[in-house]
């Protein structure tokens, strides 16, 4: 390097290069990966004795040794237009060159049309040769998505910015579980909530694009699409959101019988009969949907005798039938039902409607559902989000009455889909990410501890954004389970700055390094200044 202002770690570069003898010379691009830097002249093998040195007059000598080290990207065949890594290795001594917008533009071909602009490269993030980074939509959707980080490092922030341009930009439905409330706050009080940060962002696109968004988001509120949020049937969401949320009522009928083993662990092998035989004897005698819950624990109380005149029982289940057994059953279920409190009831109007939250393929309105389950217990949370996940999918797989594709996000996904399984929401973030992409329903995992989630799950992540990461077991899980990062990408995790990503993955053309561009609403997941909460004490 001439000088250390030449290029600075994280820059792209070009070297010109002939892969075969009858070809033209193409560009192959590479990625500053580290710069060393050293001086003779500070050297301490230089000599401990030397304290000063003066150079003769008119000499001009800076004893600098600067030289950087490169990850090639590739280069891009002039025939097939894939990137392609170079077979050959590079001539000796062959001159690199800085590249600008223009080129990088060439290299990645964005096709704005289709994709979501997730930020600007880290190193083009200003000035005249910013260099917009676009993430493909299809490929992140239906082949779902990977945001891990350590907490701070703004992973609810670039994930705010996804789902805010998929429902307003691409007209999308997104539904969110968001275990702390922070989505929620951009309806706050029944009213939209935008950043401050729209009238001052520097970015040219985002001065076009952000306006945009909030005229979209607006205009989609005011028929009743927009942001949704769902709630449990506490009090407190109601004073949050000033009557403006929608009161979970779940059908706890839908769930499987494997699930609700889940949900109620610790069951005795009898208890467990009684509880099958209850519900099964429910669905026989409340034919009509919904079904009400109470009668559920009605069966298991004073209508255990009404199941005992059965004629569909069989011997071992009429044995079993014990009300010991049904007592501590009909105990346990109404312990997560209390917990929850977002099941169907007969003193509810209607039970919460799949189709209303995220839209049939005929709704062309754009909707982002969010699901706040704030102040939960965490299997209260894992029920909730297995239950309407399952039912999405179900929905979204029927040949007679299907769903708008849509996009599920899991924030703190290793409370959804923990490493080890216990979790009743486990199951169908599995199956989901097995077999949702074919009825167009796919998820974005969030999570602060990468190597406490299933690693089955993450494995079907075909897009990863990880921004700073400083664990060195989570880091060596994300080695572990995705093939597209590299040991110098993983090497930069730690230094990554609040904002910075690490892209790689289908949705983009080859790993880059993003500084994630500004949100619309209002982000709810921001650390409270504490000094100026505290006060001082003047009295």
């Amino acid at each position: 390097m001439k000088n250390s202002f030449s290029v600075r770690r994280g820059e792209f570069v070009r070297i010109m290069h002939k892969e075969r003898i009858d070809e033209q010379s193409v560009a192959v691009l590479g990625r500053v990966t580290g710069i060393h830097r050293s001086n003779m002249l500070y050297n301490a093998g230089f000599g401990e004795g030397v304290t000063e040195l003066e150079l003769m007059p008119g000499a001009n000598v800076t004893g600098e040794n600067i030289f950087a080290q490169l990850e090639l990207v590739g280069y891009r065949d002039p025939v097939s237009r894939q990137i392609k890594i170079p077979r050959r290795p590079l001539d000796p001594g062959a001159r690199v060159e800085t590249v600008d917008y223009q080129f990088l533009c060439d290299f990645y071909e964005f096709n704005e049309h289709v994709s979501l602009h997730l930020g600007n490269l880290v190193g083009y993030e200003r000035g005249e040769n910013t260099v917009p980074v676009f993430l493909d939509v299809n490929k992140m959707v239906t082949e779902h998505l990977a945001v891990l980080a350590m907490t701070g490092s703004g992973k609810s922030y670039t994930v705010g910015r996804i789902i805010e341009r998929l429902v307003a930009l691409n007209n999308g439905s997104v539904v969110v579980f968001d275990p702390h409330g922070e989505y929620g706050k951009a309806l706050a009080k029944g009213k939209l909530h935008f950043s401050d940060e729209i009238e001052q962002v520097e970015d040219l696109r985002d001065q076009k694009t952000l306006p945009q968004i909030k005229n979209m988001i607006e205009r989609l509120q005011e028929v009743g699409a927009g942001i949704q949020v769902y709630t449990p049937q506490h009090e407190s969401f109601r004073h949050k959101y000033a009557g403006k949320n929608h009161c979970l009522a779940l059908q706890f009928d839908r769930f499987e019988m494997d699930d609700v083993a889940e949900i109620l662990p610790g069951l005795t092998e009898p208890q467990q009969r009684v509880l099958d035989v209850a519900i099964r004897y429910w669905r026989h005698a409340d034919r009509q949907e919904p079904r009400d819950i109470n009668r559920l624990r009605y069966f298991l109380g004073d209508g255990l005798e009404e199941i005992k005149g059965w004629d569909d029982l069989s011997d071992a289940e009429a044995k079993a039938l014990n009300g010991r057994s049904a007592a501590v059953a009909s105990m346990k279920l109404s312990r997560v039902l209390n917990e929850a409190q977002s099941f169907y009831s007969a003193t509810m109007a209607e039970p919460t409607d799949i189709y209303q939250m995220v839209g049939r393929p005929g709704n062309k309105k754009g909707r982002l559902a969010v699901v706040d389950l704030q102040g939960l217990s965490d299997t209260a949370k894992q029920v909730v989000c297995g239950l309407l996940s399952s039912e999405i999918l179900r929905a979204a797989s029927s040949k007679t009455d299907p769903l708008r594709p849509c996009f599920l996000i899991y924030e703190e996904g290793h409370s959804f889909a923990p490493a080890g399984g216990k979790a009743v929401s486990h199951r169908i973030i599995k199956k989901i990410a097995g077999e949702g992409r074919k009825f167009g329903v796919g998820f974005g995992i969030v999570s602060q501890r990468p190597s406490k989630l299933d690693a089955d799950v993450t494995s079907q992540c075909n897009t990863l954004i990880t921004m700073r990461l400083k664990n060195p077991d989570d880091q060596r899980f994300i080695a572990k389970a995705s093939d597209m990062v590299s040991k110098a990408d993983l090497d930069e995790l730690p230094n990554l700055s609040t904002g910075e990503a690490l892209v790689c993955g289908r949705s983009i053309p080859a790993p880059l390094l993003v500084k994630v561009g500004v949100k619309a609403l209002v982000h709810g997941g921001e650390s409270p200044d504490v000094l100026k909460v505290w006060d001082c004490f003047n009295e």
